[in-house]
């Protein structure tokens, strides 16, 4: 098994390994979340209809308004954020749904790390660790 591991910023603290999902594609909450199901609504988005609870949820950036909270919101949360750019969004997203979250990685995070890779989000240090199966 390979590790991988990249440099960022802390966003919120804490500390989870998990299978990660990613998106290619910013993510927006509001009217394109269902926190009830867990889900992207986005149509024609990679993510749409995928479960991401449980899951480190790797994408660029989030988009629109406050809306995206609804990653954050309910029983079907994701167990990390791992983002390359940060905005207002993912950060109230991260304080209120109390799960860790790592930003502003030196390489974007979406070209490395792939849906089913291992990951290991530091969210007090600001790093994160891709575990590639070989």
């Amino acid at each position: 098994m390979r590790e991988i591991r990249i440099n960022g910023r802390k966003e919120f603290g804490g500390q989870v390994t998990a299978e990660a999902l990613v998106s290619p594609k910013p993510l927006e909450g509001f009217t394109n979340c269902s926190a009830k199901e867990g889900y992207t609504t986005e149509r024609n988005h990679p993510l749409f209809k995928v479960p991401f609870k449980g899951k480190v949820l790797v994408f660029p950036y989030a988009r629109g308004s406050g809306g995206f909270r609804a990653y954050g919101n309910g029983a079907h949360t994701p167990a990390a954020y791992v983002h390359h750019k940060t905005n207002s969004l993912t950060i109230n997203c991260a304080i209120c749904a109390q799960i860790p979250s790592v930003t502003d990685l030196e390489i974007d995070p979406t070209t490395v790390v792939e849906t089913g890779d291992r990951v290991f989000v530091n969210g007090d240090e600001g790093y994160i660790v891709v575990y590639k199966k070989d």
